[in-house]
């Protein structure tokens, strides 16, 4: 009962966009790439020619989106940030 109303509650926030992936490397996503509720993320993937970062970060609607950024705008966060 209780892993299968934990699923039940999550599934809609999952699909709602409100958690962040659990994949990728914690990063600090600076405004230089656009307006977000904080400037922490994920880093899901980074182009060939490593110019461009795909970050999974909470948009200043509070809803988490998968945007393509300017690696230039993410920086590693340390493990005393929290998120």
């Amino acid at each position: 009962m209780g892993r299968s109303s934990l699923l039940l509650t999550l599934l809609p926030l999952l699909a709602a966009g409100c958690v962040v992936p659990a994949r990728g490397t914690p990063v600090h996503v600076d405004m230089r790439a656009g307006k977000f509720w904080s400037g922490s993320g994920q880093l899901l993937e980074v182009s060939a020619d490593e110019g461009r970062c795909l970050v999974a970060i909470r948009g200043s609607s509070l809803l988490v989106t998968e945007k393509w950024v300017s690696c230039d705008s993410v920086h590693p966060r340390h493990s005393r940030d929290h998120f």
